[in-house]
Formats: C-alpha cells, structure tokens, sequence
C-alpha cells in the first residue's frame, strides 16, 4: 500500500508541474508578446503614444508592487486557493482585454490581469516547492525552462498572430489554456498552508512595501519621459527611499509581519535573491535593447526578430532542467557562477555591433548568453527555496519574483537611460562637423533624439543625399551607444558572478530533511 502510495505521490507531482507551468507559460508570454502589438493597438484606438504605453506600463507597475504581499496570502489561506483565483482573474481579464472597446477599458483590464499573475507566480514555486521536496531543483529547472522560452518566444508569436489575425487574439489566446488549466488545478493539485502563520494581514507592511515598489517603478518606468533631475521623478525616488525605511521599521515591530526579515539573515537567501536581480538587470535590459536594434537599426521584423532570439530560447530550454537537476546533486554556488560568467561573455560577444551586422554573427552570442541564463535560473530559485523554512514558500518565491522583475524594470530603465545618454551626446559630436545642417536643425534633431520622438528610419522633410546621410548616421550611433552599454552589463553581470560565490550549498540540508522522513 506504501508502495502504491508513493507511485501515486510521483504521478501526480509531474501533473502538478505539468499544471503549474502551462500558465506560466502563457503569463510570461504575455509579458512580451503585447511589445510587439503596441503600434497597432495605438492605430486601433487612433491614439498616441504617451497612453499606449500604460498597456504595458500599468501591468509592470502592479504586477511588481503584489507580489510578496500576495505570496503571503497563499501562506495564510492555501497555495492552490491563491493559484485558482490568479489563473481565473488572469483568464477573464484576458477577455476583457480581447474584446475592450476602449484604450482605458483595455488598461484597466491589463492592472487586473497583473493582479491575477502576481498571485499566479509565487503560487507556482510555492507549489513545487512543497511537491517536489528534495527534488525541487529539477521542477524548478523545468519551471524555469518554461518562463525562459516563452519570454524569448513572445516577439515571435505576438508578430505572426497580429500579422495573421489582430491584436486582439493576443489576449483571447489565453482563453482555452487558462480554462483547461484551471480545471485540472482543481482535479490534481492539493492545497497546502503555512500552519505557524498568523491569521492576520500585515496592513501597514502591504501599504508601505507597495508604496515603496510602486513609486520606485514608476520613476524607472517614467525617469526618461519627466527627465531623471525632474522634481516628480526624484520625488518619487526619495518617497520610495522613505516607504522603503518604514516598511523596515513596521516589519521589526509587528507581531506577524508581511516579510520575516530574519530570512534575509541567511547568506544564501539573499545571496541568490542578488543573483536573480542581477541576472534580470544585466541580460533582459541588453536583450529589450536588441530587439529594437534588431528593428530599428538592422529594419528586421518582429517574426525575423524572434526567430534570431531562438538560440538563446533554444539553449536555456535544454539547459534549465540539467541545472536545475544538478543543482540537487552538487549545490548551487557553482552553477551560478559558470552561468553569471558564461552570461558576461555571450553579451560581450555581442558588444560589436554594426549597422550592418549580420544576423549569423548573433546566433551564438545568443546561445552562450541562454547557456549563462539555463545554468543560473533554476539552480537560483532553488538555492532560495532551499534556504527558507518550506512554510514560509509562499514569502520567500514572492520575495525571488519581485527582486526579478524590479530587477528588470531597473535593467531596462537605466540602460536605456544610459544608451539614450550616449546616443544624443555621439550625436552631438557627430553632427556638428556637417556644415549642411543649419544649428537650429541639429538641435531639432537632438531633441527629438533624446525625447523619443524620431526613430531611425530617416529624417522627417529631409529627402536626398542629406538624408540618407543622416539616417546612416543615426544608426551608427545607435549600434555604438547600444555596445556601450553592453560593456556596463558585462561588469554587471561580472559583479553577478562574485555574489554567487556567497551562496552556500543547500544539498547537505535537503539530504537530512529526507532522512528524516
């Protein structure tokens, strides 16, 4: 009978990841695939760019504000109660904002979708992680295979759906998945609690910790549009300062706190909490970068875009699960060494560029830089699940999430800073010695430049040789702005490697807790 119960335990394990990561699938592949259906969501509402942008901007800003606090309510009142409310509110808002007959319908509908994959994505690891057990690195490793593919496949898939059909299906494909999901969660997976936590709600830790996270992403979001010297954004920097300070100051105090701060006194939890921020920081920044050099620069669509990222998609789909497996075996440290070193040398490949680049000298640049991302992605989440007590899951996979994605939301708002930085001041440089472009002009154009307003595709009443002069000019700035900022990435990424060496081997831990049982 033991027997038998235990074939039945592993059985439905592998549905539970199987269950776990198709959604998963389709809410990261959400988090890109909308990139490449803006313009046309922009010319479907006959509005401009400032409003078009909050469809992607109000999903980042609530999706990185819910995580630890909704990560804590799946502590408190169940695992798969959080995860099915999640996948529910996603599905339905996906229909909502498939069928919105209004831009503001539509960013509306995007915030809840966000609430709905804020709840979803600590739900998830809290899951394996209470499942899988002593084989949590492997899950993981699968886990983490999924969201690396589906983020590097979203251009690909969001290209051929609004070029077939309309930007629409993009969130009405979710629809059939999100159902079939949610049926299955109900059938196989088992809930599961944190039965030391109190049953209260840490109030003024939630409201300090979203203050603090909302006004930090929304100046990183907002910094390039207000200017970064801006009374708003350093505001908003000081007050996230502050909220920040105060949430500290609430967690000490109270009985039953949002956060145990005494999670971050283990070297290994923070250590991989620092590598999953840095890994977001260093790679997805460089990567939001080149496909917009990929389009802009190189005129490549969004399907030929894709497809060129495939190598990276490729390679971190077959290595996540190996590391993953291996880190259950030998630990983490290494794993994230190799994979923060491996990532550093994939980007400084890259750091090249030419306006002529050809796509062949980009495949494998991109395949070290998914080896460097399939070593580091799973044996991180492992290292950090490992390393909290497995009733506190649901805090420390919230934790994990956040760090990932304000790690994101920083990469691209300070490297893209930086390139906007070097690209008008190599501009201004360049420029000036060209006696056919009146001052006037060549300030037009630098304004224009630095406030976003002019791509690379030419000058606007600027026909003939002069023209064509000037587009190739702003190309070649471009590529050598954007390699610039590669550089910083690879000390980034360099500065990554370093604080993997903090992280402590988990294995030994997991070995006694098996003998245990």
């Amino acid at each position: 009978m033991a027997a038998t119960s235990l074939i039945e335990h592993g059985r439905r394990r592998w549905w539970v990841l199987l269950i776990t990561c198709v959604p998963l699938f389709m809410m990261m592949l959400d988090l890109t695939i909308v990139n490449i259906a803006l313009p046309d969501i922009m010319n479907g509402f006959n509005t401009g760019i400032s409003t078009v942008e909050w469809v992607l901007n109000a999903y980042i800003l609530a999706f990185a504000v819910l995580l630890i606090t909704l990560g804590k309510l799946g502590d408190l009142y169940g695992r798969k109660l959080l995860f099915l409310c999640g996948l529910g509110l996603f599905t339905v808002s996906s229909l909502v904002c498939g069928v919105a007959p209004h831009i503001t319908v539509l960013i509306v509908a995007r915030v809840f979708q966000a609430v709905g994959g804020a709840a979803m994505m600590p739900a998830t690891l809290s899951i394996l992680n209470v499942s899988f057990g002593d084989r949590r690195g492997m899950a993981l490793g699968i886990w983490g295979a999924v969201a690396g593919v589906a983020s590097a496949l979203g251009p690909i898939i969001g290209g051929a759906l609004v070029d077939a059909t309309s930007w629409r299906w993009i969130f009405l494909i979710n629809l059939p998945v999100g159902v079939l999901a949610f049926i299955a969660a109900i059938i196989i997976i088992r809930n599961s609690t944190d039965p030391t936590a109190e049953r209260r709600i840490d109030i003024p830790g939630v409201l300090a910790v979203s203050a603090a996270l909302f006004c930090l992403t929304y100046a990183l979001v907002e910094g390039q549009k207000y200017g970064w010297g801006s009374g708003l954004i350093v505001g908003l920097f000081i007050a996230s300062f502050v909220a920040f300070i105060a949430f500290l100051i609430i967690e000490r105090l109270r009985s039953a706190p949002l956060i145990r701060l005494d999670l971050f006194r283990n070297r290994t939890f923070s250590a991989g909490n620092s590598v999953g921020l840095i890994l977001m920081f260093g790679l997805l920044s460089i990567l939001f970068l080149l496909v917009l050099f990929m389009q802009l620069t190189l005129d490549y669509s969004a399907i030929k875009t894709g497809l060129v990222l495939l190598p990276l998609a490729g390679m971190t789909m077959i290595v996540a699960p190996i590391s993953g497996r291996l880190s259950d075996t030998i630990g983490s440290r290494w794993l994230l060494f190799f994979g923060m070193a491996f990532t550093a040398l994939g980007i400084y490949l890259m750091s090249h560029l030419t306006p002529t680049e050809a796509w062949q000298h980009l495949m494998a640049p991109l395949a070290v830089c998914g080896l460097g991302m399939g070593l580091v992605m799973a044996p991180t989440t492992s290292a950090v699940m490992a390393s909290a007590p497995i009733e506190r899951s649901g805090q420390a996979a919230g934790i994990l999430a956040t760090m990932r994605q304000v790690g994101s939301v920083l990469g691209i708002s300070v490297m893209g800073a930086i390139l906007q930085s070097q690209f008008v001041s190599h501009l201004r440089e360049a420029l000036t010695p060209i006696p056919q472009i009146p001052p006037a002009l060549r300030e037009q154009i630098l304004s224009e430049v630095s406030s976003g307003r002019l791509g690379l595709t030419g000058i606007p009443n600027m026909p003939g040789p002069l023209g064509v002069q000037l587009t190739a000019l702003l190309k070649q700035e471009f590529a050598s702005s954007l390699n610039t900022a590669m550089i910083i990435s690879v000390y980034i990424c360099i500065i990554g490697a370093l604080v993997a060496l903090l992280v402590r081997s988990h294995v030994s831990q997991q070995n006694e807790t098996t003998k245990a049982v």
